[in-house]
């Protein structure tokens, strides 16, 4: 007995003669498998290009050694006009006793800031005694006033030297210690002490 021809899905059976438990023998009509293949190839195109770009996006950041860190940008310095260096004077001299009696050594700033910046350079302050201590490094921080020139600031630390913002010559919060100093001065760029003027 043969069993009539029939299309299941875009595929075509065959007539085959009736056997007890006998398969139907399935071939596909190649033209429509082709249509079928069509229809589905964009779309799978779409996913092996979205998987390929997913590959694409997984980055790792290698952590760069003590020895590859950037040099830092050349900062643009300039020298204090005379009426910078007058209110500067006044103003970090109420850290130190005796501000009257206090002589600066003043090096070249930052061109441009905004904010606080550090700033270095020598002072000379006397003693209680009326001695001069002689010329010792500074680290201070400064700020520009409504015309742009600096003119605010208060002295951090003095090499080997307390300060205080009372100018009594006792430590207070502050420390004396030299190394702190160069640190400070060192982080903004300032190291050589032989330019003062």
């Amino acid at each position: 007995m043969l069993l009539p021809a029939c299309e299941i899905n875009g595929l075509t059976t065959h007539s085959t003669p009736a056997a007890p438990f006998a398969r139907t023998h399935v071939q596909p009509d190649m033209s429509l498998l082709v249509a079928h293949r069509r229809k589905r190839w964009p779309v799978i195109g779409l996913l092996a290009a979205v998987a390929a770009l997913s590959a694409c996006t997984v980055t790792t950041q290698v952590p760069i050694s003590p020895t590859e860190t950037p040099a830092p940008a050349a900062i643009e310095m300039r020298a204090l006009s005379a009426s910078e260096k007058t209110a500067l004077a006044k103003a970090l001299a109420q850290t130190v006793p005796n501000p009257t009696a206090a002589q600066f050594k003043w090096l070249p700033i930052a061109t441009h800031g905004s904010g606080p910046i550090g700033y270095c350079g020598l002072i000379n302050v006397k003693s209680k005694a009326g001695q001069y201590a002689g010329f010792r490094r500074f680290f201070a921080m400064v700020s520009k006033g409504p015309k742009g020139d600096y003119v605010k600031g208060k002295i951090e630390h003095i090499d080997d030297l307390p300060v205080t913002a009372g100018g009594s010559g006792t430590i207070g919060g502050a420390t004396a210690d030299a190394n702190l100093t160069e640190a400070n001065c060192k982080e903004w760029g300032y190291t050589d002490f032989s330019g003062a003027t």
